[in-house]
């Protein structure tokens, strides 16, 4: 495989990204500096290094946890008392330790803020992930969430129109009442806190915030603090929301 690719699979950033650390010499393979994007590589036989450290290749792994409140998503927030990654099984490990043959190294794919609850991925699929997250592939996420005070169906108006926030327009796609405090939202960006961010625009309080899906993904029977690996048909549904679109035509 080509050694862009050869770092995606191994955690090290997006393909593209992984090309520029290419081209800067910041890749060795065989103790030799690797500037070729058409480099061929074979993770399981050659030796890859980036920026002096030896890559671990691994099997892709994708775990889903039904993250409860009261957690930060970061695994390097020093002043967190705690962290998702004390509710993930004992074979997986934070992002920025080293791997074993019997731990596998996993990151979350976006975040969800120390007070909300909800669908969080891991993975180890670098290339997955980022195009997971990026705006350009528009991956749905629903929300419940439950305001301070009765939602004003004259509002709902502006929740598809957008609100202005610092860095531009923000909008929810879809929304569906499901009482008078508590809605369904469809969210396609990542903004930081952009649901709370949003409804606060509009004066109202995001009490409850729990993301009940991610693309193909649901909560399931899961309960508060539980998880559980993806199949493989979900795997499959997941990376085939994640391929680029081909231009008609």
């Amino acid at each position: 495989m080509r050694i862009a690719k050869a770092l995606a699979l191994a955690g090290i950033d997006s393909r593209r990204k992984c090309e520029r650390h290419i081209t800067n010499g910041a890749v060795v393979v065989n103790g030799e500096v690797v500037r070729d994007l058409g480099r061929q590589v074979n993770p399981e036989e050659d030796s890859i290094a980036f920026r002096g450290r030896i890559l671990y290749f691994e099997k892709p792994v994708y775990y889903v946890l039904f993250k409860p409140a009261g957690y930060t998503t970061t695994a390097h927030d020093i002043h967190a008392d705690k962290t998702v990654y004390e509710l993930l099984p004992r074979r997986l490990i934070k992002g920025s330790r080293q791997p074993k043959p019997s731990r596998t190294r996993v990151f979350p794919v976006g975040r969800l803020d120390k007070y909300s609850t909800g669908l969080l991925l891991f993975t180890n699929d670098g290339e997955t992930a980022n195009r997971l997250m990026h705006p350009r592939y528009g991956i749905s996420k629903w929300y419940q969430v439950k305001l301070d005070r009765p939602f004003d169906p004259r509002d709902g108006k502006r929740l598809l129109q957008g609100v202005s926030l610092k860095e531009g327009l923000a909008k929810i796609e879809k929304f569906h009442p499901l009482s008078k405090r508590v809605m369904r939202v469809l969210l396609r960006e990542g903004k930081n806190r952009e649901i709370r961010r949003i409804f606060g625009r509009l004066n109202y309080e995001v009490l409850d915030l729990c993301r009940m899906s991610f693309g193909p993904l649901t909560l399931g029977g899961l309960s508060l603090g539980q998880g559980r690996f993806l199949n493989s048909n979900e795997i499959k549904e997941l990376r085939k929301v994640s391929v680029p679109k081909t231009p008609a035509g």
